[in-house]
C-alpha cells in the first residue's frame, strides 16, 4: 500500500490512499480461460485430423469395392 502524503505531517488515517486491488481472482480466471481455450483448440485439431483420416479410409474402401465389382 502506498504511503499517505499527509503521513509526513503526523496523519495516520490513510483515508487519502486508495488500496491496491487484489488481482489473484483475475489471475485464476485468466489461467482457467487460457487453459480451456487451449484444450478446445487441441480438441478441434484432433477431431479434424480424425475426420480427415476417416474420410480417406472411406475413399480407399470405395475404390477397393469398385475394383472388385468390375
Amino acid at each position: 500500500m502506498k504511503e499517505c502524503p499527509a503521513a509526513a505531517f503526523g496523519c495516520s488515517c490513510n483515508r487519502c490512499v486508495k488500496p491496491e486491488p487484489d488481482l489473484t481472482a483475475l489471475k485464476q480466471f485468466n489461467r482457467a480461460t487460457y487453459t480451456t481455450a487451449l484444450f478446445l483448440i487441441f480438441l478441434a485439431t484432433f477431431l479434424g485430423v480424425l475426420a480427415v483420416g476417416f474420410w480417406k479410409t472411406e475413399q480407399v474402401h470405395l475404390q477397393i469395392v469398385k475394383a472388385r465389382s468390375v
